[in-house]
Parts: C-alpha cells; structure tokens; sequence
C-alpha cells in the first residue's frame, strides 16, 4: 500500500471521529434546551396550581368585604326601622334586610365554595411538588451529564485535532485537497476498499485495468464512478 494511502486512511479515520464528535457537540445544545423545557414547564404546571389558590385567597378576601358591607348595611336598615313611626318605610325597610341577608347568604355559599376548592387544590399542589422535585432532580442530573459530555467531547476533538496534524505532514496539497474535498461531498468516506473489484463507496464493479493499477499500488486510483480514492485493505 502507498505510503500516502495509509497516511490518508489514518487521516479519515480521525476526520471520521472529528465528524462524529462535532455532529454531537452541534446537537448538546438542542438536546439542552429540551431538558430544560421540561424543568420549565413542570415549574408552569405547579405555578399554575398556586395561582388558582391565590386568586381564590383574593376572591375571598373581596366577598368578606362585600358580606361585611351588608352586614353593615343590615345594622343601619334595622336601625332606621326603629326609627321611623311610617309603615310604609318599615315595610321597604324590611324587605331591604331581607334583600341583604340573602346577599349575603349567597356570599358565604360562594365563600364555602372557594374554601371547599382550596382544600382540593392542596393535595394537588402538594403531588405537583412532589412530582416536580423529582423530574427536576433527574433533569437536574441530565443536565450535568451534557454538561461532563460536552467537556469530554471537546478535549476529544482537541486531541483528534492536534493528532490529525501528524498525517497531513508530507501530503502533497493538490492530494490533501482533493482527499478533503471528497471528505465533504462523499458523506465522511473519501477512501473506500476495493473487494472483488467492485468500490464498496459506491458499490460499483471497477474495470479490470482499475483493479490492476490499484493492485500494483503505484499511484492514487480513483473509483470512475464516485471519484473515491480506492485501496486493497489489508
């Protein structure tokens, strides 16, 4: 096998792991903000449950101060009713309290309601809690995963990088770059092996005179039909 072959073999091999190592470093970042998603939206669904239970703490501090209000207005209709000697007034009088008791009835029914809903609410919150916690602490535990991934992914290409360097040394430019050019177009494979004289890059049958010349391994051959550099593997 040429000298050059091997160098370009040994070339491909870390460009291919180069390859495979970026493609997964580009995706870490992706597969980041999905993780963190879910910690978000578990956080949403459980923020989701206190808010209801604050804006009934509100509702039912607005209908205490409604039924105080009738209350109050009770006292002072009572109050005028003791007051007036006309029946007339008494009678409005007396259907105002009523008007007012049954107000405030309906109040303390919704108050009842409100906290009948709490007191639902707060198994619920307390499962979300939970629930929470405990998808947080597995993304939690993902996520630093990613993190030891990314670190260990990017001193592995630093290496590679620094490795390839000893395989390009002595490469004549116009090969090495046709070798990277094919790298780019022929998907990471710009040298394929010769089986039965057929190119296992593009499953193509060579003709005989290919096969001959990558046999006689004088010069760099390449495949007629896919353009790859052919080699006899070993």
């Amino acid at each position: 096998m040429l000298d050059v072959i091997e160098k370009l073999l040994a070339l491909q091999d870390r460009d291919q792991r180069l390859r495979a190592f970026q493609s997964e470093l580009a995706h870490l970042p992706d597969e980041r903000k999905a993780r963190e998603k879910q910690i978000a939206n578990s956080a949403a669904r459980l923020e989701q449950a206190k808010t209801r239970v604050k804006e009934i703490e509100v509702e039912k501090k607005t209908l205490e101060l409604e039924a105080q209000s009738k209350r109050d207005a009770v006292g002072r209709y009572k109050t005028q009713q003791l007051q007036t000697r006309k029946n007339e007034e008494y009678t409005a009088l007396a259907h105002e309290v009523e008007a007012a008791e049954k107000a405030i009835r309906a109040i303390e029914d919704k108050e009842l309601d409100l906290m009948e809903e709490v007191e639902q609410l707060k198994p619920q919150i307390s499962a979300a809690e939970k629930i929470h916690a405990g998808e947080k602490a597995k993304i939690e535990q993902v996520l630093a995963g990613l993190d030891a991934r990314k670190t260990n992914l990017d001193a592995r290409t630093a290496e590679l990088k620094a490795d390839r360097a000893r395989f390009t040394e002595g490469v004549d430019e116009d090969v090495l770059e046709r070798y990277e050019r094919l790298f780019q177009t022929k998907n990471g494979t710009a040298l394929s092996p010769l089986e039965h004289e057929v190119c296992m890059g593009c499953h193509m049958k060579v003709t005989t005179q290919t096969g001959v010349q990558v046999k006689s391994a004088k010069d760099i051959v390449h495949c007629p039909q896919c353009g790859r550099v052919l080699y006899l593997p070993a």
